[in-house]
């Protein structure tokens, strides 16, 4: 899994994930619907597809890691 700096997604945004949303001009964007304006998933569009994946698997991790820290504090307390 590569790691790309979050600061790097405004770079990686119109390569990625905007090949999808047309280029026009002011007046005739707000003419469009709003799921043309942006691409469905979590963020929005405000970050790019490896970002949101880093962020959600890093989430999830997160939460194993507090889980096995729970499970190891309450087997070491019935030790005692």
């Amino acid at each position: 899994m590569d790691i790309i700096d979050p600061a790097s997604c405004s770079f990686d945004l119109p390569a990625m994930d905007y090949k999808f949303i047309p280029a026009l001009r002011p007046r005739e964007y707000s003419q469009i619907s709003r799921p043309k304006k942006t691409v469905q998933r979590a963020y929005g569009g405000s970050r790019c597809s490896n970002c949101v994946k880093d962020r959600v698997v890093r989430a999830f991790l997160i939460e194993e890691q507090k889980i096995v820290k729970k499970v190891l504090k309450e087997s070491q307390q019935k030790k005692r």
